[in-house]
C-alpha cells in the first residue's frame, strides 16, 4: 500500500486519512499513478502496487485535487474540499474510495464526462467526510449512454450523413452540368475561331498564288536572257577546269618526287634507329634479367625469414611450456619442502634451515623485427629482479652484430652465455 503523510504535528492537529484502491473491471489495478495537488501545486505522487491500494494523510484547511492515471485508460480526478474543516480541528476521519478505471473504446461510456471530477468529497460539518451524493448521482447519470439513446444518435448520424451525401451528389451534378455547358461554349468559340482562321488561310493562299504566277512570267523572260550567259559561263568553266587539271597533274608529279626523297631519308633513319634499338634492347634485357634475379633473391630471403620466424615461434611455445612445467615443478617442490620443514619444526628433531636460499626462477622471452635494411632478434632473460637483454642485428648485405644490454659483444660470448638456455640463437 502506498502511504504518504503531510502533517508535521499529527499528534496536535487532526487530518483526513484518505485511502482506497484502484480497480478495473472489479479487480485491483496495479501500476496506477496517483498525483495529489494543493491548488495548482503538486505536493506528492505515488504508483500503486499489485493490490492497487493507496493512502494519504491530508491536512485540514485546504482543498485537494487527486488525479488518477493508468496506461490505456481515461484520466480522471476527484476533489476533496477539506478547506471547510478548520485547520486546527482535532479529528481523524477516514475516507475510503474505490477508483474505477475505464478503458478507451467502450461505446456506452461518455468519456467527455471525465473532464469533471468523478466525485466530490465534502466535510459534513461535524466529524466525517462524505461524497456529494447529488453530484455523484448526476455524474453517473451523464457517464453512461443509454442504448436507445445511442441508437437514436446513430440513426441521426446516419440520416445526417445521408443528407450530406445527397447534397454532395446534387452539388456534383450541378458542377458537372456547369462544366459541360462551359465546355460546349468553349468548343463553339474554338470552332468559330478555326473557321475564321481557315478563311484567312485560303485568302492568303490565293494571294500567294497570284504573286507566284506574276513572278513566273518575269522569271521565264529572265531565264531566256540568262541561258545565253550560262552557255558562255560553261565554256569558261570548262577552260578553267582544264587548267586546274594540268596544275594538279604537275603538283602530283612534284609531290611524288618529294615523297620519294622523304622515303629514302626515312629508310636511312629507320636503319640507324633499328641498330640503336637492338643495342638498347639487349642492354635492357640484361638489366631485366639482373632485376629478376635480384627479386628472386629478395623473395627467397623473405621466405627464409618467414620460416625462421615460424621456427622461433615454435621453439618459443616449447620454451613457454617448459617454463610452465618448471614453475609447476618448483611450486610442488616448494610446497613439499614447506610441509617437510613444518613437520621437522614440529618434531624438533632436525635443525632449522636458516641459510637455505631458493633458486631464482628464470624467464625467457624472444622477439623478432624485420626492418628495411636489417633484421633484429631479441632475447630477454629474467632472473628475479634482474633482466639481461641480448640482441642480434643482421644486415641485408651480410654483416651481423651482437649486443648485451645495448653493449656490443663478440659472437663467442653471445653464443656461450645463451647456450645455457634452450632458445634458438
Amino acid at each position: 500500500m502506498a502511504m504518504v503523510g503531510f502533517s508535521l504535528s499529527a499528534q496536535e492537529k487532526g487530518y483526513l486519512e484518505f485511502a482506497g484502491r484502484t480497480i478495473k473491471d472489479q479487480k485491483p489495478l496495479g501500476g496506477s499513478h496517483i498525483t495529489v495537488y494543493k491548488g495548482s501545486t503538486k505536493i506528492t505522487d505515488v504508483t500503486t502496487g499489485k493490490n492497487g491500494k493507496f493512502m494519504f494523510d491530508l491536512e485540514f484547511g485546504m482543498d485537494y485535487k487527486v488525479v488518477f492515471t493508468s496506461p490505456g485508460c481515461v484520466d480522471m480526478y476527484c476533489m476533496i474540499y477539506a478547506s471547510k474543516c478548520p485547520a486546527d480541528k482535532a479529528i481523524f476521519p477516514i475516507y475510503e474510495l474505490d477508483a474505477p478505471f475505464f478503458e478507451f473504446g467502450k461505446p456506452t461510456v461518455n468519456y467527455e464526462n471525465f473532464k469533471n471530477p468523478f466525485t466530490k468529497i465534502i466535510f459534513d460539518g461535524k466529524k466525517t467526510f462524505r461524497d456529494d451524493e447529488k453530484y455523484v448521482e448526476q455524474f453517473l447519470k451523464n457517464l453512461y449512454i443509454d442504448p436507445e439513446e445511442m441508437k437514436k444518435i446513430e440513426e441521426q448520424k446516419l440520416e445526417k450523413e445521408k443528407q450530406e451525401k445527397e447534397l454532395l451528389a446534387k452539388l456534383r451534378l450541378a458542377e458537372e452540368e456547369k462544366l459541360r455547358k462551359e465546355q460546349i461554349a468553349l468548343a463553339e468559340l474554338k470552332a468559330k475561331e478555326e473557321a475564321e482562321m481557315l478563311k484567312k488561310q485560303i485568302e492568303e493562299q490565293n494571294r500567294i498564288e497570284k504573286e507566284n504566277n506574276a513572278k513566273n512570267i518575269v522569271n521565264t523572260k529572265e531565264n531566256e536572257a540568262n541561258q545565253a550567259l550560262v552557255k558562255e559561263e560553261i565554256k569558261l568553266t570548262i577552260s578553267n577546269e582544264q587548267k586546274k587539271i594540268k596544275e594538279k597533274q604537275n603538283k602530283a608529279i612534284k609531290t611524288n618526287y618529294e615523297n620519294d626523297l622523304l622515303k629514302m631519308v626515312a629508310e636511312n633513319e629507320k636503319q640507324l634507329k633499328q641498330s640503336t634499338f637492338a643495342k638498347e634492347r639487349k642492354e635492357a634485357e640484361n638489366n631485366e634479367i639482373i632485376e629478376i634475379l635480384r627479386q628472386e633473391a629478395i623473395t627467397k630471403a623473405k621466405a627464409d625469414e618467414i620460416r625462421f620466424d615460424k621456427k622461433i615461434k615454435a621453439k618459443q611455445a616449447i620454451l613457454h611450456s617448459r617454463i610452465l612445467n618448471h614453475e609447476v615443478t618448483g611450486l610442488v617442490k616448494t610446497v613439499a619442502h614447506n610441509q617437510a620443514s613444518y613437520r621437522r619444526a614440529s618434531v624438533k628433531t632436525f635443525p632449522e634451515a636458516k641459510n637455505y636460499k631458493a633458486k631464482k626462477m628464470v624467464g625467457i622471452t624472444t622477439d623478432s623485427e624485420n626492418q628495411t635494411f636489417k633484421n633484429l632478434y631479441t632475447i630477454t632473460v629474467s632472473e628475479g629482479e634482474t633482466k639481461t637483454v641480448y640482441r642480434k642485428e643482421k644486415y641485408s648485405w651480410g654483416l651481423v652484430y651482437y649486443f648485451k644490454n645495448d653493449k656490443e659483444i663478440k659472437e663467442e660470448e653471445y653464443f656461450k652465455e645463451l647456450s645455457l638456455y634452450n632458445v634458438p640463437l
